[in-house]
């Protein structure tokens, strides 16, 4: 079942799909509905609309039904987020598909973003782990990210930067980086990354901070420029690119998708989803889909994607309060 007067998007079982795992057993199958929605909290383009899009597929195969990826985007991720655990059927048929930075960030940044993201969701699994890179626009005179802030410091409030949304990571990223170089960059917030790099590439912003899957093709065709990657490692898709935090130590933010069930969902349900999930993350399969993309294929498990929920809170909940950042 899907949220009421949303457009809905079908994701076809597609038998071209390359050889996947086989079938739950029936009696597991008919734990879950025939047709499950994967509900994205986010527009259309962002990191889980990708992943969700391709697990379902993947996911139909193995549940022996239909998935179908609905977005309900809106105050970053709390609109669908807040249906999915306030609203949301409870027999299986919907599940969430959301970031970390929705779980983590949001219940800071927001008075009241309408859900506990503990108390109010059951983990599935986590499936991706997706670094960012910050891009600027070709006409900036920047090829580092010492130079973006040499840049700012000569010109303050000059050059803006957008965001894919208020507390998001790419607006967390870049304030970050301003705080801690004491420099000055407008910010300017999208509804989602696509229109964020639609301006980046013709020249309304000039800085970006993006996931990789999202920014590559942009990056490969010299749209943009990549300046560094706030992550721990270097990015596999980038490897040329330098890290952040070699400029501007601390300066690390990835971000995961992961899948939630409402709480209430019947155990069997809940069981069968896990299970066709780790069907999913454990084919060779989605590990070349996830590599395609600039990410890395996750195997967490519904114990491991819990520990990574509050861990992400306890990390990011400090960053948002001492930013004195809050939306109403």
């Amino acid at each position: 079942m899907a949220p009421p007067n949303r457009p809905r998007r079908r994701v076809a079982a597609a038998a071209a799909l390359a050889p996947l795992a086989a079938a739950l057993p029936g009696a597991a199958r008919a734990n879950v509905p025939r047709s499950v929605t994967l509900l994205v909290p986010q527009a259309a383009g962002g990191s889980n609309d990708v992943f969700a899009r391709a697990l379902a597929p993947r996911l139909a195969k193995v549940l022996d039904g239909s998935v179908i990826v609905e977005n309900r985007p809106g105050a970053g991720g709390n609109i669908g987020s807040a249906w999915v655990a306030k609203q949301a059927p409870r027999d299986g048929s919907v599940w969430l598909a959301t970031v970390n930075s929705a779980q983590s960030v949001n219940p800071a940044l927001y008075r009241q973003p309408g859900y506990d993201p503990i108390a109010d969701f059951e983990p599935v699994a986590a499936i991706a782990l997706v670094p960012h890179v910050i891009v600027a626009n070709n006409a900036v005179p920047v090829a580092s990210l010492a130079e973006v802030v040499g840049l700012a410091r000569r010109e303050p409030d000059r050059y803006t930067y957008g965001s894919s949304g208020n507390g998001t990571f790419s607006h967390l990223l870049f304030e970050m980086l301003k705080s801690s170089q004491k420099v000055r960059i407008t910010h300017v917030p999208y509804k989602g990354v696509a229109p964020a790099l639609t301006d980046l590439i013709g020249g309304q912003i000039h800085y970006l901070v993006a996931t990789v899957p999202a920014a590559l093709p942009y990056v490969r065709d010299g749209r943009v420029k990549p300046i560094a990657v706030p992550s721990r490692t270097r990015a596999a898709a980038l490897p040329d690119v330098p890290l952040a935090l070699d400029a501007v130590p601390g300066l690390v933010g990835e971000l995961w998708v992961g899948i939630y069930g409402p709480k209430g969902v019947p155990r069997e349900a809940l069981d069968a989803m896990r299970a066709g999930v780790a069907k999913v993350q454990a084919s060779p399969e989605w590990e070349a889909f996830c590599a395609t993309q600039g990410a890395t294929a996750l195997k967490a498990d519904a114990a491991e994607l819990a520990a990574m929920t509050r861990q992400e809170l306890e990390r990011w909940g400090p960053v948002v309060r001492e930013s004195g950042m809050q939306i109403d």
